[in-house]
């Protein structure tokens, strides 16, 4: 089987393989979603910083905003316990909240309805060196709608797409926005006006170029949802060879693939390379560093050979586990010191070579004086970071643990023989310490 798919509808967690390789995990925070729209109140306004929070939810964490995305908006001063409407634009990471903006948009498949803007915009992809797609965007922009009330993007992939299908797409947006409307003047604040399609629906929406041969899920519900979703895309029919299996319950499933055991190993801050290198990534709350090390590799006759072959081999690790544990923002990378310029550029070349192939934004910024590389990446959802760990009650999150805390450090050593996954750590050093 080539593609098999693993979902665990209930933890919002679905898993790719490729050949029966772990080639991408996707998740979803259980209640703030990206693309969510929100009628909020202003919590606080912080005049230092130019920004607000929102409450969003009485028993969560409040939204922020910046004042520099409230310019040019039909929302006037921001003030204390002002309604506001807003959209998720990112989720919550560690101890901060989720980013919001006062831009709504309301995406479909073709095109994107924003209600505050008064502009056709096209997909730069439309038209590199082709002046017709770029006239015929504009055109179906203004024959889908009257700028003067709604504006609208118009994605590449319309320029394939049936007119009627388009057409139908823009009402059902143009209804969804009067829905969201109406529930914004009948409701209480703070309150969850639209909500962004499910979880599954998302899985294949994003991954709609891949055809599954095997998929998993955690319930019979699911199965059949699966089964509806796949009929309605066309993505299902006779000729096809999917199989799709359901478990009683989610931990059933995750027993049974041990998912528990995958996450532990992929956050393991080591990573093996071929022949004895290894690289060490480290997560912080400002960035994510990356250690490349020879190890225990001397293959080669000279040490600029040895150290320009393991930045190679380590490159393509380090692009692989960046998306794999859907690593954002600013990341540090430090390879083994090569001070010949010429095996720098190589290198600079084959990891933007590599870089492109991701689905997400990334840059490399430039290579420092002291020989570090530094990359940034668009943060879209949640890290494995942020969906599967948490502070340490013993070390508060320094991540070691002190030499005389035996008992303790007893515990976790028995912990890791086991590979007992970090969700379940509270509950087995509670009856280790109950016996």
């Amino acid at each position: 089987m080539s593609y098999k798919l693993i979902i665990i509808d209930k933890s919002h967690v679905a898993l790719i393989y490729f050949r029966n390789k772990l080639i991408s995990i996707t998740m979803e925070h259980n209640l703030y979603k990206i693309n969510d729209i929100y009628l909020g109140k202003v919590s606080k306004i912080l005049p230092s910083l130019d920004a607000a929070f929102i409450n969003l939810n009485n028993e969560s964490k409040n939204g922020f905003i910046s004042f520099d995305q409230l310019k040019d908006k039909n929302h006037g001063n921001i003030r204390l316990d002002k309604n506001i409407l807003v959209q998720i634009t990112r989720e919550p990471i560690g101890s901060k909240g989720p980013n919001v903006s006062p831009e709504i948009k309301l995406i479909g498949k073709y095109l994107i309805l924003l209600p505050f803007s008064k502009f056709i915009y096209t997909s730069k992809k439309n038209y590199p060196d082709n002046t017709k797609n770029k006239e015929y965007s504009k055109a179906l922009g203004y024959l889908l709608i009257n700028p003067k009330h709604l504006g609208l993007f118009i994605k590449s992939e319309s320029l394939e797409a049936n007119i009627d299908f388009l057409i139908k797409e823009i009402k059902i947006l143009k209804s969804r926005w009067t829905e969201i409307i109406t529930k914004s003047c009948n409701t209480f604040t703070p309150s969850l006006l639209s909500r962004k399609k499910k979880f599954i629906n998302k899985i294949f929406e994003e991954y709609s170029n891949i055809r599954f041969e095997f998929i998993s899920t955690d319930s019979y519900e699911a199965a059949v949802r699966v089964k509806k979703i796949l009929c309605k895309i066309g993505s299902l029919d006779i000729k096809t060879n999917l199989t799709i299996e359901f478990h009683k319950t989610s931990l059933d499933l995750i027993r049974y693939y041990l998912i528990d055991v995958v996450i532990t190993e992929i956050m393991k801050p080591r990573v093996s390379l071929p022949k004895g290198g290894y690289i060490v990534i480290e997560k912080t709350e400002a960035l994510t560093s990356v250690d490349v090390n020879s190890g225990s590799f001397t293959s080669l006759d000279t040490p600029q050979q040895t150290s320009l072959w393991v930045n190679y081999s380590a490159v393509s690790e380090i692009i692989k586990q960046i998306k794999l544990r859907n690593i954002g923002g600013i990341i540090i990378i430090d390879f083994i010191d090569s001070s010949n310029q010429r095996d720098q550029m190589k290198l600079l070349r084959y990891m933007n070579k590599l870089i492109k192939k991701d689905y997400r934004k990334c840059t490399i910024i430039q290579m420092s004086e002291l020989g570090l590389v530094e990359i940034t990446r668009t943060r879209y959802g949640q890290s494995v970071y942020d969906a599967f760990s948490r502070k340490c009650n013993v070390c508060n999150g320094l991540g070691y643990l002190s030499t005389n805390l035996n008992k303790v450090k007893n515990v976790f050593y028995e912990l890791n023989l086991n590979i007992i996954p970090p969700f379940y750590v509270e509950d087995r050093i509670a009856k280790i310490y109950n016996n």
